[in-house]
């Protein structure tokens, strides 16, 4: 477990926060990790080359990785930073000098980029916030999947008998880190299937062999109907990893056969592992895609909404539980059905822009409410009694921001609502460096959307080193930014276009302090 010191607690607290599925959108991790970027620019360079992407495009996420790694002491001392700074800042060429030589000091960097946060957080005061970001972030983008990783983080902090600091810590995802990728052997049986050739790859299992293979393995499983099975070997950091790339084969095969196949091919919804004891479910979850607006306003009812809202929510849809490849052009033309105009036609990534800014409006709703929500359901003061009296969740929002400034309210019994009270405190003490910098990592997390999107529409690439960790990070953002919009326009009347408008002007004001950050989306102001 760690020890006792408070930053420490509070780092491993959001952590847990950041690696936890169920967490909400507005407290979950919003960008990739450093050393991941390394290679999604690289991957960009080549993409550049095909016509995938643009110049301003590749550029782009340049000069953002460049700010991240200035600031990141995962990447080494400042000369080591400065050395991969030199490279990412150059108009690189695939396997000229500049892409080669980033390329061996990312190499490099990767099997020691959490032992040298170790060496930082030995060193110096870290503000935890960064720490965690960049320990999690690694952790996941390295392949472990969210349950692992949190399993992992739960056992360590809360668990273990041995104490850690903060850096023994980041030593032990070290070595998690550079574990091999273990070989799992599965079999998913098969509900329906077209007659298997003859001569055929050794995967494919007709329904005996498929008996044969299961009465081996499982023995006191109970019979299943089948017509047969897929036998997978699966190199993965974990079980939940490997559960994962086996849909995500399913889903490829699937789609295969549905246009190129007369008969059908299905799949069981449950697969067999060796060496775990049952049948395991292997369909992925939801993506945490959620837009509740119309629920709320019962809009959900009516056959015909505004068209720019019906068209975006038919395009988003596949966001939430499609492949991967539907996943991304669908969010993105949702993004661009509700926030492209006259004029921006030449200029579309400006939907990514917009978007961010209506989401960093929410972030600030969200944790205000998330705050509202704790103090109403642990005290008993008048703040909390007005708190539960109150329905419309604007209000709410604003109560507890003013009890927040007025110092009312300046402490929370749980340790998750104490973090986001710091995070609030900061941001009401010095709104205008705030949320710039807040709407600026919202940007980069939906320019990254912008740039799968290109990757699959004009290079039918599927497998960028990238699309997992934007699904994982951004599916929520699209989710929280699509439920704004729908609520202005089921509840105000207010068109997306306008709506974007508004929120730019209420950001773009001169000073903060005079009303409450959460009146910035008050529709009755």
């Amino acid at each position: 477990m760690l020890d006792d010191n408070q930053q420490h607690h509070y780092a491993a607290r959001r952590m847990l926060s950041f690696a936890a599925a169920a967490t909400s959108w507005h407290r979950r991790l919003w960008r990739l990790g450093t050393m991941l970027e390394l290679s999604e620019l690289l991957e960009a360079v080549g993409a550049r080359a095909l016509g995938a992407l643009a110049e301003p495009s590749v550029k782009y996420l340049g000069d953002v990785l460049a700010k991240r790694i200035h600031r990141d002491p995962g990447l080494g001392s400042p000369p080591e930073r400065g050395q991969l700074i030199k490279h990412v800042n150059k108009t690189m060429q695939v396997d000229g000098h500049d892409w080669i030589a980033l390329n061996l000091l990312q190499r490099e960097s990767r099997p020691k980029y959490l032992s040298r946060w170790a060496n930082y957080l030995r060193n110096e005061e870290a503000d935890c916030e960064p720490a965690a970001r960049a320990i999690v972030s690694h952790i996941l983008d390295e392949g472990y999947s969210q349950e692992a990783t949190h399993k992992w983080l739960t056992y360590h902090i809360k668990y273990s008998q041995t104490k850690l600091t903060l850096s023994d810590l980041c030593e032990e995802a070290q070595n998690l880190i550079n574990r091999p990728r273990v070989r799992f052997d599965v079999l998913i049986p098969l509900m329906a299937c077209p007659p298997l050739p003859e001569e055929r790859p050794a995967c494919w299992l007709d329904s005996s062999k498929t008996a044969e293979w299961l009465a081996y393995w499982f023995p006191s499983s109970p019979n299943i109907r089948q017509s047969g099975g897929l036998v997978l070997e699966i190199d993965a950091k974990d079980k939940y990893s490997a559960l994962k790339e086996a849909n995500g084969e399913v889903e490829r095969l699937s789609a295969r056969f549905q246009v190129g196949a007369r008969q059908r091919l299905q799949f069981h919804p449950t697969l067999y592992m060796i060496g775990e004891a049952d049948p395991l479910d292997y369909i992925g979850g939801p993506r945490r895609v959620e837009v509740h607006a119309l629920e709320r306003t019962k809009e959900v009812f009516r056959l015909r909404l505004d068209s720019q809202i019906d068209a975006a929510l038919e395009l988003l849809q596949p966001l939430d539980r499609g492949t991967p490849a539907a996943a991304i052009a669908g969010s993105w033309a949702a993004l661009e059905t509700l926030l492209i105009g006259p004029g921006d036609t030449s200029n579309r990534v400006v939907a990514a822009t917009r978007m961010a800014r209506i989401v960093a409006c929410s972030y600030v709703t969200s944790e205000l409410l998330a705050l509202a929500q704790a103090h109403a359901s642990t005290r008993d003061d008048a703040i909390a009694k007005e708190l539960r009296s109150i329905s419309d969740d604007q209000d709410r929002a604003i109560l507890i921001e003013r009890a927040i400034r007025s110092g009312t309210v300046t402490d929370f019994k749980s340790s998750g609502a104490q973090i986001a009270l710091a995070r609030i405190r900061t941001l009401i003490a010095n709104p205008n460096a705030s949320l710039p910098r807040i709407v600026s990592q919202l940007e980069d997390a939906f320019r990254r959307l912008y740039r799968q999107r290109n990757l699959i529409v004009h290079a039918g690439q599927i497998g960028s080193v990238a699309l997992d960790g934007t699904l994982r990070t951004v599916s929520p953002l699209v989710g929280a930014g699509v439920d704004r919009v729908v609520q202005a326009s089921a509840l105000h009347g207010i068109p997306p276009l306008m709506f974007a408008a508004a929120i730019e002007v209420r950001l773009a004001q001169s000073s903060f302090s005079e009303k409450c950050l959460s009146e910035l989306f008050d529709y009755r102001v």
